[in-house]
């Protein structure tokens, strides 16, 4: 984070010394040095807030429970669906 708000920086100077030295745009070291002392200066103070946290040490949510047996119904219910496809496969209704 500290490194690309430094490049965006350094962007904005290389605008601004191109805007002021080969395009002759008044105002324009002004405006773009602004821009790139708050891009500098926002990324050095934002990227300290966008390291991931350790641990804590405290409580834990609880682990979500493993995969529920199939219900009791599903056995049957599969082998007629089985039966149903293949008898659908030989008569062509598909």
């Amino acid at each position: 984070m500290r490194a690309w708000g430094a490049g965006v920086a350094a962007g904005h100077l290389a605008l601004g010394v191109i805007a002021t030295a080969v395009l002759h745009v008044p105002g324009s070291e002004v405006f773009f040095g602004l821009c790139a002392l708050t891009t500098l200066v926002l990324s050095q103070l934002a990227a300290p807030l966008l390291r991931p946290r350790g641990d804590d040490g405290g409580p834990r949510p609880p682990d979500p429970p493993g995969d529920d047996p199939p219900p009791p119904w599903w056995p049957e219910f599969e082998r007629e669906l089985r039966a149903y496809t293949d008898e659908q496969e030989r008569t062509g209704v598909a």
